[in-house]
C-alpha cells in the first residue's frame, strides 16, 4: 500500500470540530487539500466532558476528509484551548565560558539547557518555552547575545502551561479513532500564524480569537510571544441572553448573525423582525434595537475582560497595531466598533490570509477556520503525518465477462456467453455400467447369492411376540457352529424352543463348572 505525506490538523472547539489536511508546496505556500467541519457536543469551555459525543463528531469530520482524498489518517496535530492554559515566567542565568572572546553559541545553549530542566507543577505540563529577552551583565538587553562582551548571560523565558487532565482526554479521544497525537499546540499561538502579519508581530499586536465558549488572547511585541491567556466566555453567552427574549433556541444563532449588532445605537430604531414560535399564534415581533442592546451588553463584558488581560501582559501601551479579531464570534456585525470603543485600540477583522495558496484561501475563507489553518501550518513546519492510501477495489480483467445473471428474455445469448462463475454444480458423466452398478442396492445378509434359489418365507412375527429378537444380535455364542446359524437364519417361520432352552441350561452349567475349576 502506497504511503503519502500530509500534515493533518484537528481543531476541537467548544461548538465544532475541524479537520484540515495539506502541506507546503515548492513556493513555500501552504496548500489545504481538504477541510471539514462538524458540530460537536460534549465540550465545555474547551474541556472534554463527554468523550463519546466528541469522538463521534471528530470521526465524521475525519471520515469526510479521508473519503475526499482517498487516505486513512493515523497521525495528527491537535490544538487545545481553555482556562486551564496559562503562562508563567522564569528567569535564569549562566556565566560566560570565555569572557574575553564574548558570548558564544555554547553559552546560549547552556542557558537553554537550564530552562529545559525547569519542571512544571505536578498537575501541569509545559507546552512551549519562549525566550523573552537576553541580558548581559544585568544591565544591557540585547536581541541576539552571540558576540556580546560580558561575564554573565541571563534571560527570561515564558512557559506556556496546560493542565494534564484536559490534555490526556484530548489524546484519549483521538486514540479511540486510531489517531496518534503527534503534538498539541495552544490555539492562541497557532491562530496567530494564520492571521497576523509580520509587521504586526514586530510593532505590537493583541490577537483575540472569539470562540463559542472561550476567548483566546495572545500578545506579540518585537516578534516575540509575550503573553497568552484564555477567557472562559464566548459567543454562546450571547445566545443564552437572546433566549431570554422568548426566542426558540434553533432560531437564536441565525437571528444573531443576520439581524444582530454589537452596538445598539447602530441598529435600526423602529424595525421589527418576526420570529416563529411553536405554533403560528406563538410568533412574536422583536425590535432590532432591543436585540442589539442584549448583544451589546454581553459583548461589552467580553471586551472588558480582553482589555484586562492586555493590561496584565504589561504591553498595553506598546501595541502599535492594536487588536486583531478572528474566530467564529467575530462574524457579528459591528463587533470591531465595540472593541474599538471599549479598549481604545485599533481593531482589524482577520481571516486566514498569510502564506496560503489561492485554493487554500478559498477553503479557509472564514474567521472560524483560522485556528485549524494555523495548526496545519505549525504541523507542516515540524514534520508531515504519514497517512496510508486506502486500497481501491481491484478492477476486473478485460477478457473476463461481467458477472451478471443472464436476462430471462434472451436465453440464447446467455447460453453463448461463458459465465465467470458457474451458477450450477457440474456433475461429471458416468459409464452406463457404472451407473447401473452404483444404482444397485447393497446386498443384505439374508439376500440370496448369485445362482442360489430360496423359498419365499412368510412374514415375520411382530416384535412383541418375539422378545428374543432384540437380545439375539447383542448376545453371540461362540459355541454355536456356522451350520446351525445358517439353518436358524433360513428357517424363520418355526422356532425350536426346546432346543433353545436346552442350550441355555448347558451354558449356565458350563459357567458353574468353570467357576469350580478356578477355585481349585
Amino acid at each position: 500500500m502506497e504511503k503519502k505525506s500530509y500534515a493533518v490538523a484537528i481543531d476541537l472547539g467548544s461548538s465544532k470540530a475541524a479537520v484540515a489536511v495539506g502541506g507546503y508546496d515548492e513556493a513555500g505556500l501552504l496548500d489545504i487539500a481538504a477541510l471539514s467541519e462538524r458540530p460537536v457536543e460534549g465540550m465545555r469551555a474547551g474541556r472534554i466532558e463527554n468523550i463519546e459525543l466528541v469522538s463521534r463528531a471528530v470521526k465524521e469530520a475525519v471520515t469526510e476528509v479521508e473519503d475526499e482524498l482517498g487516505i486513512r489518517i493515523t497521525e495528527a496535530y491537535a490544538g487545545i484551548s481553555g482556562e486551564f492554559v496559562r503562562c508563567a515566567r522564569h528567569t535564569d542565568h549562566v556565566y560566560v565560558y570565555d569572557p574575553q572572546n564574548g558570548v558564544c553559541r555554547r553559552d546560549v545553549e547552556a542557558l537553554f539547557d537550564r530552562m529545559r530542566n525547569v519542571q512544571a507543577p505536578d498537575d501541569e505540563t509545559i507546552m512551549e518555552r519562549v525566550p523573552q529577552n537576553y541580558v548581559v551583565d544585568d544591565c544591557q538587553e540585547v536581541k541576539n547575545p552571540v558576540g556580546s562582551f560580558g561575564k554573565k548571560l541571563s534571560s527570561t523565558f515564558n512557559f506556556i502551561l496546560c493542565q494534564q487532565v484536559p490534555m490526556q482526554r484530548l489524546d484519549m479521544a483521538l486514540r479511540r479513532l486510531g489517531i496518534r497525537m503527534m503534538a498539541a499546540f495552544p490555539d492562541a499561538i497557532a491562530t496567530s500564524d494564520a492571521v497576523l502579519l509580520p509587521d504586526e508581530r514586530e510593532e505590537g499586536v493583541a490577537l483575540v480569537d472569539l470562540g463559542a465558549e472561550t476567548t483566546d488572547v495572545a500578545v506579540y511585541y518585537r516578534n516575540v510571544l509575550r503573553y497568552v491567556a484564555t477567557i472562559p466566555m464566548g459567543a454562546s453567552a450571547i445566545n443564552n441572553d437572546i433566549r431570554s427574549l422568548s426566542v426558540p433556541e434553533k432560531y437564536v444563532e441565525n437571528l444573531k448573525c443576520r439581524y444582530g449588532s454589537a452596538v445598539a445605537r447602530l441598529a435600526p430604531e423602529n424595525k421589527l423582525i418576526r420570529v416563529s414560535g411553536r405554533t403560528a399564534k406563538d410568533a412574536k415581533d422583536i425590535l432590532l434595537r432591543n436585540l442589539a442592546t442584549v448583544i451589546e451588553a454581553r459583548m461589552t463584558d467580553i471586551a472588558e475582560f480582553v482589555l484586562e488581560e492586555i493590561r496584565d501582559s504589561g504591553y498595553a501601551t506598546k501595541l502599535t497595531c492594536g487588536i486583531v479579531l478572528t474566530g467564529g464570534g467575530s462574524r457579528l456585525k459591528d463587533v470591531e466598533v465595540l472593541f474599538r470603543e471599549v479598549t481604545g485600540l485599533d481593531v482589524r477583522l482577520a481571516t486566514p490570509e498569510t502564506g496560503l495558496t489561492e485554493e487554500a484561501l478559498l477553503r479557509a475563507s472564514t474567521p472560524a477556520a483560522a485556528t485549524v489553518t494555523g495548526l496545519l501550518m505549525k504541523g507542516a513546519q515540524l514534520a508531515p503525518c504519514v497517512v496510508a492510501e486506502k486500497p481501491s477495489m481491484p478492477a476486473a480483467p478485460a477478457d473476463e465477462p461481467a458477472r451478471r445473471p443472464a436476462a430471462p428474455a434472451a436465453p440464447a445469448a446467455a447460453a453463448q456467453a461463458e459465465p465467470a462463475r458457474p451458477e450450477f454444480r457440474h456433475v461429471p458423466p458416468r459409464h452406463p455400467e457404472a451407473e447401473a452398478e452404483a444404482s444397485r442396492p447393497e446386498p443384505r445378509r439374508n439376500d440370496p447369492k448369485p445362482g442360489e434359489v430360496r423359498v419365499p418365507q412368510p412374514a415375520e412375527e411382530p416384535a412383541a411376540v418375539r422378545p428374543e429378537v432384540a437380545a439375539e444380535p447383542v448376545r453371540r455364542e461362540p459355541e454355536t457352529s456356522r451350520e446351525e446359524d445358517a439353518a436358524a437364519e433360513t428357517t424363520h417361520s418355526k422356532r425350536d424352543w426346546g432346543r433353545i432352552f436346552k442350550r441355555a441350561i448347558e451354558k449356565i452349567n458350563d459357567g458353574f463348572n468353570a467357576a469350580e475349576d478356578e477355585e481349585i
